[in-house]
């Protein structure tokens, strides 16, 4: 092993914050071999501390055994939010690599199912550290865009869920502000788990145009928009046209097997958010910029 070598691992295993930063700002192939070059638990520790977006899309630049291997060094946790923001073909592919037990624990977290919030999210939504500054934040933006929507959102060292910013406000925040203090915290969210009659009685959809999912440990998995939403709604109601018994014992099987937690949100929603009959027929419409209120303190109405 060359000196050079030696030398890039102790400083990844000393600094990963850095090398994470430096990774973020390669092609993705570039971001790949950087952590081919290191032990897997050190490429590990780097993936933790990246935007999960730009990990996930360097991971699948690995040739499929090392990636898998880098996923088994993973804390499950991360290696799932890796794995959700993977086309389908390419997490099958890496579940087929990793180690029976850990693929098994993997899929458990990544497979929601379509009835849950989970299944619906969009994973691309910017999830952004907060010790990144504004200009810092852009640059990634621009580097990933398919992803961009209404809003950014901080995450913490454990990519727990911090905060959320418009992009209004974000683009008029200094360049060199840290992007943590430019966001609103303890934003309105849906758990993974949450079934579609809890998604669509959520009171945020007054006020927002995408709510970010997270797991139970609040680790930001992605975002649902608006129109899925919207969707969701169309769904319930054709589904209320013409129930019959195997759909509703699904349905109650499902609230179920998601635990008390989320059968006591839905009641104290549904008791709490039922709209009138006129606020009933304006829900046909998204929040107008001209109504909705801006989910940053201070932003405009």
């Amino acid at each position: 092993m060359s000196a050079e070598l030696l030398l890039v691992r102790a400083f990844a295993s000393a600094h990963p914050d850095e090398v994470a930063r430096f990774c973020e700002r390669l092609p993705p192939e570039a971001g790949a071999e950087v952590l081919g070059a290191l032990p897997v638990e050190a490429g590990a520790e780097v993936l933790s501390r990246m935007v999960p977006l730009i990990a996930a899309t360097t991971v699948t630049r690995l040739d499929t055994g090392l990636g898998a291997q880098v996923l088994e060094a993973c804390h499950p946790s991360l290696a799932a939010g890796l794995l959700l923001r993977m086309e389908r073909a390419t997490r099958t592919r890496m579940l087929a690599a990793v180690s029976p037990e850990r693929a098994e624990d993997l899929l458990r977290m990544t497979e929601y199912g379509p009835r849950c919030a989970g299944g619906r999210l969009d994973p691309r939504a910017p999830a952004m550290p907060e010790t990144l500054s504004v200009s810092e934040v852009f640059e990634r933006l621009r580097a990933y865009p398919a992803g961009v929507m209404h809003y950014v959102y901080s995450i913490d060292a454990e990519r727990r869920l911090t905060g959320v910013v418009n992009m209004r406000e974000l683009m008029l925040a200094p360049p060199g502000a840290p992007f943590g203090t430019r966001v609103a915290r303890n934003p309105e969210a849906l758990f993974a788990h949450d079934p579609l009659e809890v998604i669509a009685r959520h009171a945020g959809w007054k006020r927002n145009h995408a709510l970010p999912v997270i797991d139970r440990d609040r680790r930001l998995l992605g975002a649902l928009r608006y129109s899925t939403f919207r969707a969701i709604e169309t769904e319930l109601g054709q589904a209320a046209s013409g129930p019959n018994t195997d759909q509703t014992a699904s349905a109650l099987a499902e609230l179920c097997a998601v635990g008390a937690s989320a059968m006591t949100r839905f009641i104290g929603a549904a008791l709490a958010l039922e709209p009138p009959p006129l606020a009933r027929e304006r829900r046909s419409e998204p929040p107008s910029s001209s109504m909705r209120r801006s989910v940053i303190p201070g932003g405009l109405p």
